[in-house]
Order: structure tokens, then C-alpha cells, then sequence
């Protein structure tokens, strides 16, 4: 009889080592949970910011921003200042308004002459008037004339303006005095 007592007794101690074995683990696993979670609320979860730029965008010419003499090379009387109106319409600045100075005859639809500082006025200006025809006359100034010759009609269409797109933030400016 003493055999059996000691196999039960061995049995019990074997099942009370594997209960308490399960546990101390779970105990552990749910504190190892408890300190996980607990450790999120100390971490920085503000979100970092990207990459970013300190090019600063550039803002397409408009309009406005050209200057302009409208002079007509043509026979026609009043065709000068019937474009200079329609040239305001679109927002040009009109400052002159007259007969060719040159006195040239021109036969494409109208000339844009420009200097070095006037060319992307120009530019734009040949958007709104695709017929005409570029001469860069090496003036000084951002001033472009428009010339309208024999085979004037009217502007082209207005064109549609492409606003830039800027994928990077601006980075934010430091200024360091010392």
C-alpha cells in the first residue's frame, strides 16, 4: 500500500508543478502585455515630418506683369488701339499705343520685340498670339512691343495657365543671430 500512496503522490506533485508552471507563465505574459501597452503611451508617437524644400516656388508670369507698346505697321486706322483694348481685357499693361516707330512693313500677323530682360514677358505674350513672329531687338528694359502686321486677325485663345504644383513642403526657415 505504501507503493500506490507514493505514485499518487508523486502524480499529484507532478500535476501541481505543471499548473503552476502555466501559471507564472501566463502571469508573465500578461505583464509583459500590461508593460507593452503601458510603454506605448510613453513613446513619441507625434508624426515626423517629411522631407522638405528651401526652393522657394516660382509664380508663373502673368498678365499683368507684361508691359506693353502696341504699334500698327498696317493701313488699317484704329486696328492699334482696338488690340490695345483687347490686349487690356486679358490684363496686359498698355503703355503706348501708335503706328510703327521702325515704319516696317510686316507681313506675318504680328511681331513681339523684346530685349534680354523682356524675354519671358514675350514668352507670354506669344501664348496669347501664336501667329507671331519673335525679333529680339537687344533693348534695355522688360518692355516687349507688339507689332501688328497685315495679316492680323485677333488673339488666339486664351491660354490655359499651369499652376505649379510644389510635392515638397517648405522647410521652415532658421535665422541665427550672432
Amino acid at each position: 500500500m505504501s507503493e500506490v500512496v507514493d505514485e499518487d503522490d508523486r502524480t499529484y506533485r507532478v500535476r501541481r508543478q505543471r499548473r503552476s508552471t502555466i501559471v507564472i507563465a501566463v502571469v508573465l505574459l500578461s505583464l509583459a502585455g500590461a508593460f507593452y501597452y503601458a510603454s506605448t503611451y510613453f513613446r513619441d508617437t507625434t508624426p515626423r515630418p517629411g522631407p522638405c524644400t528651401t526652393e522657394v516656388p516660382q509664380q508663373p508670369l502673368r498678365p499683368a506683369d507684361v508691359s506693353l507698346n502696341i504699334y500698327n505697321s498696317t493701313d488699317r486706322r484704329g486696328l492699334a488701339a482696338a488690340v490695345a483694348r483687347s490686349a487690356t481685357t486679358r490684363g496686359f499693361k498698355v503703355k503706348a499705343i501708335g503706328n510703327d516707330p521702325k515704319d516696317a512693313t510686316i507681313k506675318q500677323a504680328a511681331q513681339i520685340r523684346f530685349g534680354p530682360e523682356g524675354a519671358a514677358s514675350a514668352r507670354l505674350l506669344k501664348t496669347h498670339v501664336p501667329q507671331a513672329v519673335y525679333v529680339n531687338d537687344k533693348r534695355k528694359g522688360d518692355t516687349i512691343d507688339l507689332v501688328v502686321g497685315q495679316a492680323w486677325k485677333s488673339f488666339g485663345k486664351v491660354p490655359v495657365v499651369a499652376t505649379p504644383t510644389q510635392t515638397l513642403r517648405q522647410c521652415p526657415t532658421i535665422t541665427i543671430e550672432g
